[in-house]
C-alpha cells in the first residue's frame, strides 16, 4: 500500500507542470514533509516561481526576461493545469484545475473574493461556463512581487462530475475563452483564446500497473470569441397592475455582433447569461427639503416608535406613511397618521400592533431629494445611475456610497447587505432562446366619478392591455425611420424613452462598423412605488384617540419605491443558427450591475385634487335626470317620508295614552273598592 508521502511526491512530480506542446514535469525544490497534506494542499504550498522554473510555455522554456513590467498590457493566462485526472470514479476528489496568470501591470488583484472567475468549455459540451477562482499564491521574489498569480478553479461536486463526464478519456479538451479579475472591487474580463488538450495520466491515477506517468498536454488557439459592448435599458408600461401601485419592468440589454459572424453562422438564436437578483430596501424620494435635511442624520440608524420608550426617546419629529391602496387613507389634520391599508411604517411613533402594515421600517437605507416644488416628487424620476453608479462618467452610485460609509456584511463581496430586503441564494444561470416570451400588464386606473356620492375614493379600471414581447429582437437603422416618432419607437421596441437617444446612436455606430444590434430581454420583475404622506408631530406627548402622539399632515410630496436589480450581469456565450446547425461562440464582456429608473407612483394625491370639469358636469346632469324621473311620484315619496318621520312620534303618543288610560283604570278600581 502506497504511503501518503509516496502519493504526494508522485503526484507533484508527475502533475505539477505539463504545459504547452511538450510539457516538462519537475520536482519542486521544496516539498513539505506533508504526511497529513492532500496532493492539492501540498501543491498549493509550493512557490509560484519555483513552479514555473523549468516549465515550457508556448513552446518556449520559461524565462523571467519574457515577462517584464508593462503598464499597458493586459493580464493573461500562461498555464491551465489539469490536476490528477483519473478514469476511476473513486479518485475524482483529487481532479481539478489550477491557473497561472501573468500580471504585467503588477496590480494587486483582489484575493478575498469569488468575483475572480475563469470561463471555459470542456469536451463534448458546446456551451461555456464561468467558475470562481480561489487565490492560492503570488510570486514573492524581489522585483517580481505579484508578477505571477496562482489560482485554483473552485468546483462543486456536481460541476467536477459534469466536467469529468464531458471529456474523452484519452483526449481531454479544455477550451479557455476568458478570465475575470477584480482590482479594488472592479472586475474586468480578458480574452484568452487557448485550447488545452490533455492525455495520459499522472502516476497513481492511471493503470495500477503503471510504473511511470504518461501525462502530456498540447495547446492550440481557440477558433473565435466575441467581445461585446453591452449596454442596458428597460421598459415599464405606463399603467399598473389592478392594485394600482405595482408595475411590470422588462429588463433588457443590447449589443452588436459583426455581420461577418452572422453571415457565417446565421442569426443569433440564444443568449447564455448569469446575474444575481437583489430586491432593494424601500427607497425614499422626498421633495420636502426640511424633512430631507431632518432625515439625513438618521440614515442607517434605528428609529423606533413601537413602544412608549421608543416614542419618548426618539428625536425625529416626523412620520412617513406610504399606502399601496389607490383610494388612500385618512388625512385629517392634528391626528395620529392612520394607515388603514398598507404602510411603510418608517418613522411612525406609535404601537404598530394597531396597524396592518406589510413593512415596518426601523432603518432608512436610501434617501433622495426631488428638488423644490409643492409636488416635486410626483414628477421626479430617480435615474438608475444614481442607484448603481456609472463607470463611464465616474458617477458613484448610492449602493457604493452607502457601503463605503456604513459598511456591514456584504452581498456579492461588494454592497452592504442592509441595502437589500432580499437577495437570491445563487446566481441565475440561463440560456434564453429567441422564441421565449414575456407578458406585460398595462392597466389604466382612475377614480370613479361617483366617489363624491359614496363618500370615499373608488378605483375603477378604464383600460386593460397586455403586451407579449419576445426575448431577442434585431434592430436596424431603418427601424428608426419606419418608427420616426420617439414614443412610437419606444412602445414598439420596449425601450425606455430616457434611453432612446443613446440607443439610436449605438445602432447607427454599430451599422457603420458593419455590425448588427440585438435587443436581449432577459428578465421581467415587479416594481412598486407608493405615495408617502409626511406628518409632523405637534406635541411631544399626548394620548390622542388611543394613539401615542399627535401629528398633523404636511404634504404628500414623497414616495417609497422598491425594485429588483441585477448584480454582476454577465453574458457567457451566444448561439447562432444556420441551416439547422447551432454554433456556440464564447463572449468576453465584463460583468455589470443593472437597474431601472425609480419612477413616481402612477397615481398621487395631486392627481385627485377635485373633479375634472367633465366629471362635475356629468354629476350635475345625472342629478337633474334623477329629479326629472322622480317628479311624478315625488308627492307619494314626500308622504311616505313624512309618515316614516312621524311614525316614532305616533308610537310615543300611543304609548303615553296607553299609560294614561292604565292609570285612570287603576284609580277607578280603587274608588270602587272604597
Amino acid at each position: 500500500m502506497k504511503t501518503i508521502w509516496k502519493h504526494i511526491s508522485v503526484a507533484l512530480l508527475s502533475v505539477l507542470f505539463l504545459f504547452s506542446f511538450l510539457l516538462t514535469p519537475f520536482m519542486p525544490t521544496t516539498v513539505m514533509a506533508a504526511t497529513e497534506l492532500s496532493p492539492q494542499d501540498a501543491y498549493e504550498q509550493t512557490d509560484v516561481l519555483d513552479d514555473l522554473k523549468g516549465a515550457t510555455i508556448g513552446g518556449k522554456a520559461f524565462d523571467l526576461k519574457d515577462y517584464p513590467h508593462n503598464g499597458k498590457a493586459d493580464p493573461q493566462i500562461i498555464a491551465f493545469v489539469e490536476f490528477c485526472y483519473s478514469y476511476y470514479e473513486e479518485k475524482q476528489d483529487d481532479y481539478g484545475f489550477y491557473v497561472y496568470v501573468y500580471n504585467p501591470q503588477d496590480v494587486a488583484f483582489d484575493t478575498d473574493t469569488e468575483r475572480n472567475k475563469i470561463q471555459f468549455s470542456t469536451g463534448k459540451n458546446s456551451g461555456y461556463n464561468k467558475y470562481p477562482l480561489k487565490f492560492v499564491r503570488y510570486s514573492e521574489a524581489a522585483g517580481y512581487e505579484g508578477r505571477f498569480y496562482k489560482f485554483k478553479v473552485q468546483l462543486s461536486d456536481a460541476e467536477r462530475s459534469a466536467i469529468w463526464q464531458s471529456v474523452e478519456e484519452n483526449k481531454r479538451e479544455y477550451r479557455i475563452s476568458g478570465i475575470e479579475l477584480s482590482v479594488k472591487n472592479v472586475v474586468e474580463e480578458y480574452g484568452c483564446k487557448q485550447v488545452y488538450t490533455y492525455s495520459g495520466y499522472a502516476l497513481g491515477y492511471g493503470s495500477p500497473l503503471a510504473t511511470d506517468d504518461t501525462l502530456t498536454c498540447t495547446m492550440d488557439g481557440l477558433e473565435t470569441y466575441l467581445t461585446l459592448d453591452v449596454q442596458s435599458t428597460y421598459y415599464r408600461p405606463k399603467g399598473t397592475h389592478a392594485d394600482g401601485y405595482t408595475r411590470d419592468t422588462l429588463h433588457s440589454v443590447y449589443f452588436s455582433v459583426p455581420n461577418e459572424i452572422i453571415e457565417e453562422y446565421g442569426e443569433m438564436t440564444a443568449v447564455h447569461a448569469t446575474w444575481l437578483n437583489a430586491y432593494t430596501a424601500p427607497m425614499l424620494v422626498t421633495g420636502n427639503k426640511e424633512i430631507y435635511d431632518a432625515l439625513l442624520p438618521y440614515i442607517a440608524k434605528y428609529v423606533g416608535g413601537g413602544t412608549t420608550e421608543d416614542y419618548e426617546n426618539t428625536t425625529f419629529p416626523y412620520a412617513l406613511i406610504a399606502t399601496k391602496a389607490v383610494e388612500g387613507f385618512r388625512d385629517d389634520d392634528e391626528m395620529a397618521p392612520y394607515g388603514g391599508y398598507y404602510a411603510y411604517n418608517a418613522y411612525y411613533n406609535t404601537n404598530g400592533e394597531d396597524y396592518a402594515y406589510d413593512n415596518r421600517i426601523n432603518y432608512l437605507r436610501y434617501l433622495f431629494y426631488a428638488g423644490e416644488g409643492t409636488d416635486s416628487a410626483d414628477d421626479y424620476t430617480l435615474s438608475a445611475e444614481m442607484i448603481i453608479g456609472d463607470k463611464a462618467s465616474g458617477v458613484q452610485g448610492w449602493l457604493e456610497t452607502y457601503t463605503n460609509k456604513y459598511g456591514g456584511a456584504l452581498i456579492n463581496n461588494r454592497y452592504s447587505a442592509a441595502l437589500f430586503e432580499k437577495v437570491d441564494e445563487k446566481f441565475e444561470d440561463k440560456t434564453i432562446t429567441g422564441d421565449e416570451e414575456y407578458e406585460l400588464a398595462d392597466l389604466t386606473l382612475s377614480s370613479n366619478p361617483w366617489r363624491w356620492w359614496v363618500g370615499k375614493d373608488i378605483t375603477q379600471i378604464d383600460s386593460e392591455k397586455y403586451s407579449t414581447v419576445t426575448a431577442i429582437q434585431k434592430v436596424t437603422v431603418d427601424d428608426f425611420t419606419l418608427y420616426a416618432d420617439k414614443g412610437t419607437f419606444c412602445e414598439t421596441f420596449f425601450v425606455d424613452e430616457s434611453d432612446y437617444n443613446d440607443f439610436k446612436t449605438y445602432v447607427k455606430n454599430a451599422a457603420n462598423r458593419k455590425e448588427t444590434t440585438y435587443l436581449f430581454r432577459y428578465h421581467l420583475t415587479e416594481y412598486v412605488s407608493n405615495e408617502v404622506t409626511e406628518y409632523q408631530r405637534v406635541r411631544s406627548w399626548a394620548l390622542f384617540g388611543g394613539y401615542f402622539g399627535a401629528y398633523k399632515t404636511i404634504d404628500t410630496n414623497a414616495y417609497f419605491a422598491q425594485m429588483w436589480v441585477q448584480l454582476d450581469f454577465d453574458i457567457i456565450d451566444l448561439t447562432f443558427t444556420k441551416d439547422g446547425v447551432d454554433t456556440v461562440i464564447p463572449v468576453i464582456a465584463s460583468p455589470k450591475d443593472i437597474a431601472a429608473d425609480a419612477a413616481p407612483p402612477a397615481s398621487t394625491q395631486s392627481d385627485k385634487k377635485g373633479l375634472a370639469w367633465w366629471q362635475i358636469l356629468l354629476a350635475l346632469a345625472a342629478l337633474v335626470l334623477i329629479l326629472i324621473l322622480l317628479i311624478p311620484i315625488l308627492p307619494y315619496i314626500i308622504r311616505a317620508v313624512i309618515w316614516v318621520v312621524l311614525l316614532p312620534f305616533k308610537a310615543i303618543a300611543a304609548l303615553v295614552r296607553a299609560i294614561s288610560n292604565a292609570g285612570k283604570k287603576r284609580r277607578r278600581n280603587k274608588d270602587n273598592e272604597t
